[in-house]
């Protein structure tokens, strides 16, 4: 499970700080949720959705503490989330959505 943590760690931190608005923890949240949802169904597939939702949710608590704390309130831009709801694939959202 630390990959998974050190890859959703990752571009929460290098949110834009130039443009766009506050990021909600809503926001952050739903960057979380979709990062290790790509992960766990690329790891596991996509056939046991009840343990992936678990998953999640067990990875959004572990992180609450620091990570969340580093994304709410970074500037973050709506085309930055609409890249994050589309992404395929956990890198697409490192390499493509926050840089």
């Amino acid at each position: 499970m630390r990959p998974l943590r050190w890859l959703i760690c990752v571009p929460i931190l290098a949110i834009p700080l130039g443009c766009g608005h506050p990021a909600s923890e809503k926001e952050c949240q739903e960057i979380v949720e979709r990062i290790t949802t790509l992960e766990l169904e690329k790891s596991r597939g996509a056939s046991d959705a009840k343990a992936v939702g678990a998953q999640v949710d067990e990875t959004k608590k572990a992180l609450a503490s620091n990570t969340l704390k580093d994304c709410v309130g970074k500037r973050i831009t709506d085309r930055a989330m609409q890249c994050v709801r589309s992404a395929r694939t956990s890198q697409q959202i490192i390499d493509d959505c926050f840089r």
